[in-house]
């Protein structure tokens, strides 16, 4: 009997484990698409410059 104890023991630990690895994980895939919507904003707000003309139009160059 004490063999199955320990293996209850032991599934509590391993679904604690499995548990915080998936919010981990869920937490990385919010980040990587949070990421993905910046850069498709930014992508969109370069794109509306490029078709109204002013994307290049003013150049500070000094020597």
């Amino acid at each position: 009997m004490s063999s199955v104890a320990g293996m209850g023991g032991n599934f509590g630990m391993e679904a604690l484990a499995v548990a915080m690895t998936k919010k981990a994980n869920e937490q990385s895939g919010q980040a990587a698409l949070s990421l993905v919507e910046a850069a498709v904003q930014s992508t969109q707000q370069v794109n509306a410059l490029a078709q109204s003309g002013s994307v290049g139009r003013n150049i500070n160059i000094r020597v």
